[in-house]
């Protein structure tokens, strides 16, 4: 067996028995492909999750495997006769998916793309291994383009499959999405005023494709979008169900930060979330810190207090959200760039405008380095 055929098998375990088995009758005869010997079975079906494949083993009775399209080669009689029912198009798309699998794990990430999009509108709602590859494909490639907009519906279509139990399809390379949460780290709800639209508008747009839990997911994520505005949303949050996913358990937690009625209420709202995660990722502190400045300073603008209490309540919010990029927890520079113009814009209003053009003028650097997210956002 080949290095490659090894390491093929390694990143599929649940497929290598296939590679070892026999079956006993062999009415159709299925090419793998990486070099390997014919999987032989006593019947096949065929949608779009896979080739389900029914496998009669001498001495262990009848079981059945489906085999993701992308390793499916060609699939004909074990009597070498006609070749067994299986559409062309399953054939087409499973190559499609291979090819592009095997560019995003090179690094051609953008060459992967195409290759997966041309199916997605019939894939997009698929059980199963081959939807759970096409919706990776799409979400690494998306980020690669750092085009947020384009993540949010695979992202939400990858969080159904892990919920069904899909595993990555990609193993040696870096998990895209947070293994604890679900979260993916590059969508936070807390991004500059110029994002804030586009990104809200495509969370709507994918809800659908995602299934009930991340629809709410994808929800919830709107919703502390909406607190950042400063103005409550629309509709009352509901607390998350106790077989609910992780992810929205997570969300729930930091809009009962941002959308604390006082000081009191949130300073509960932290201690519950900093209970929940005494060693949480990167990304989620500086989440944190934003859902906390951001609910500090939609108290400060509606104080009806004096002139200087209020201004002293702005300041106040302004160093909480600053406190948001001196942590260097925010890799993408969204949640930074939003501390920054929220504190900007605090500080203005607290008649502080000489602090404000400090903060502008950092804010517009940080913009214009690598980790600026979205290319595509202008």
């Amino acid at each position: 067996m080949s290095a490659r055929i090894a390491a093929l098998l390694a990143a599929a375990p649940a497929y290598a028995a296939l590679f070892l088995a026999g079956a006993a009758r062999a009415d159709v005869v299925v090419e793998l492909r990486g070099g390997n010997a014919p999987v032989r079975a006593s019947a096949a079906t065929a949608d779009l999750a896979g080739l389900t494949l029914r496998l009669v083993e001498p001495g262990k009775g009848e079981r059945r495997e489906v085999v993701p399209w992308y390793f499916v080669r060609a699939v004909g009689s074990g009597g070498g006769g006609a070749d067994a029912p299986v559409g062309g198009d399953f054939l087409e798309l499973g190559e499609d998916l291979w090819r592009a699998r095997i560019r995003v794990e090179r690094g051609d990430a953008p060459f992967a793309r195409p290759l997966v999009a041309r199916h997605w509108e019939r894939l997009r709602g698929a059980s199963g291994p081959t939807g759970a590859l096409a919706a990776e494909v799409l979400l690494r490639c998306a980020l690669e383009d750092l085009d947020l907009r384009e993540a949010a519906e695979p992202w939400l279509v990858v969080l159904r499959h892990r919920e069904a139990g899909e595993p990555t399809r990609f193993p040696a390379l870096a998990p895209v999405i947070d293994e604890a949460t679900g979260l993916l780290p590059e969508l936070s709800p807390f991004v500059p005023k110029d994002r804030r639209a586009d990104l809200a508008g495509a969370l709507d747009a994918a809800r659908g494709a995602g299934g009930d839990g991340s629809a709410r997911v994808a929800g919830a994520l709107a919703r502390i979008m909406a607190w950042t505005t400063g103005a409550p949303p629309a509709t009352p949050g509901a607390a998350p169900a106790r077989d609910a996913a992780p992810a929205e358990r997570v969300l729930a937690m930091l809009d009962a930060i941002v959308g604390a009625r006082d000081a009191r209420d949130r300073e509960k709202a932290v201690i519950e979330f900093d209970r929940a995660f005494p060693e949480m990722p990167a990304f989620l502190g500086a989440w944190r810190l934003a859902a906390s400045g951001a609910q500090a300073a939609r108290l400060a603008r509606a104080s009806a207090g004096a002139d200087d209490d209020r201004r002293l309540l702005l300041e106040r919010a302004a160093l909480e959200l600053l406190a948001v990029p001196a942590s260097g927890l925010d890799k993408t520079g969204l949640v930074d760039a939003y501390a920054l113009e929220e504190a900007e814009s605090l500080l203005r209003e607290a008649g502080d405008g000489e602090s404000a053009a400090q903060l502008a003028a950092l804010r517009a650097e940080r913009l214009r380095g690598p980790a600026a997210a979205d290319s595509r956002g202008d």
